[in-house]
């Protein structure tokens, strides 16, 4: 257990504090603001009739124990084997090995991640006096271990050089999973039964937005108004101009000219918020009115999950940059809208801010060889009041009139920068409220912003 706290010790401090019940405190060689807090997660093999006589435990973020043990990137997957073996056993060696795969109905199992150590093995001699051969074992063994998960790996056969560690993905609706394990092997001499302890764990990669804009950070930091794309130009993605065309009244066709802008860059921390403002023109100031209407403008984040399909049967190559455009979209959330200040409109112009909250428990973005999670905001068409669209030219596989990709990540912007902060006025905010520590982690074991 010394040798454990050792470890934990040792273990990066300016990585953010998790929520989570502590153990006995180490040694005092870092301050209290330093020293994490970590649960304690314990499996067990026993009989039908005795206590356990191996145990794994494991140490990690995760709020409780009856969860699952949740490692943060760059933390080390740190933990203990206990055997206490009440009669001699024949066992030759034992092992631990943490892996990742993506599991698919689809595809062949894919291993993207497989780590091994061996802790004790027969050759190495009696576990408490290396210097005598070894025999059967018998009374109390611990062998702690430490695993250093890398930040990406290189698979065989893809596009690209590296695929970075993805978060564990399992929801039922979706036949492709991200599944990480932990296994300890109890092998034993020839024509025994081996033994063998498992766990799945949760991993969180630790993925960062760029810094936003100076004059953006300047008004989260203040709580003033976000400047928009006339004054922050550096601050904001003007997308391309598109046209709206419909009946107005039954009586009608009109059309409008929008354009929507997103704040920059592109990368948006799940928790938060994503910044927008839209304009719109025409030349019928009441069909203006209608297609204006803070809820007659719908902009929705969207999701895509897919295996990606080989780009070429002929090389067998897969595409690590595939385009999932023609994929099932899934809405994860909607834009709220409010009309900017009045001296922002005019006669035939109209222009709106508004902001799409970002669940908490959203997973970031990811590809691993064939598996992609990819976000992309869309303009889908309008639900105006006594207005009727014309279908969308030109027309698109997701019956949309823009589509932007954008990334969602885990972590808050580093180097200083604030967080950022919602500007919705109450009575147009999707109102969501800040998930309860409780809440970081969510069923499936996912979902945590790292406040750092």
């Amino acid at each position: 257990m010394d040798r454990v706290h050792r470890i934990l010790e040792s273990m990066d401090p300016t990585i953010p504090p998790s929520y989570a019940s502590t153990l006995p405190a180490p040694p005092p060689e870092y301050s209290t603001g330093q020293r994490r807090s970590m649960t304690e997660h314990t499996y067990t093999l026993s009989s039908l009739t005795s206590p356990p006589w191996a145990t794994l435990k494991v140490f990690s973020r995760s709020p409780n124990a009856s969860q699952l043990p949740a490692i943060l990137e760059g933390d080390r997957l740190v933990g203990t084997v206990v055997l206490d073996l009440v009669q001699p056993d024949s066992i030759v060696a034992v092992s631990v090995a943490a892996n990742g795969k993506v599991v698919s109905t689809q595809d062949p199992l894919l291993t993207f991640l497989d780590l091994k150590t061996v802790l004790w093995s027969k050759e190495r001699g009696d576990p408490r006096n290396p210097t005598l051969p070894a025999r059967k074992l018998a009374g109390h063994y611990e062998w702690p271990f430490s695993f250093e998960l890398p930040g990406s790996v290189a698979v065989v056969g893809y596009q690209g050089t590296a695929f970075r560690l993805p978060q564990t993905f399992l929801e039922r609706r979706f036949p492709t999973s991200v599944q990480y394990a932990l296994v300890v092997n109890i092998t034993r001499s020839t024509f025994r039964v081996n033994s063998r302890i498992q766990t799945n764990f949760n991993f969180v990669p630790v993925t960062r937005p760029p810094p936003p804009s100076a004059l953006r950070q300047l008004a989260y930091r203040q709580g003033t108004p976000l400047s928009g794309p006339e004054m922050d130009p550096t601050g904001w993605e003007l997308l391309q101009p598109f046209t709206i065309r419909g009946t107005a009244f039954n009586t009608r066709r009109v059309e409008a000219t929008c354009q929507l802008a997103l704040a920059k860059p592109l990368c948006y921390t799940r928790g938060s918020q994503i910044p927008c403002v839209i304009f719109l023109s025409s030349a019928d100031t009441q069909a203006l009115d209608l297609l204006s209407a803070p809820r007659a403008i719908t902009v929705a984040l969207r999701r895509r999950l897919r295996p990606i399909q080989p780009a070429s049967k002929r090389s067998g190559m897969f595409d690590a940059s595939a385009d999932l455009s023609a994929d099932p979209a899934e809405t994860i959330a909607l834009a709220s809208w409010w009309p900017a200040s009045p001296a922002a409109a005019h006669h035939s112009s109209r222009r709106l801010e508004g902001e799409i909250p970002l669940p908490v428990t959203l997973k970031p973005s990811a590809r691993m060889a064939h598996f992609a999670v990819e976000y992309s905001v869309e303009v889908l068409p309008f639900k105006a009041v006594a207005f009727t669209p014309l279908p969308i030219e030109p027309a698109t596989s997701s019956n949309t009139y823009l589509r932007q990709l954008v990334e969602i990540v885990t972590m808050f912007a580093g180097g200083g920068a604030p967080a950022p902060r919602s500007y919705a006025p109450p009575q147009y905010s999707a109102s969501q409220e800040e998930a309860s520590e409780s809440a970081y982690f969510n069923a499936d074991g996912l979902g945590h912003v790292w406040r750092t």
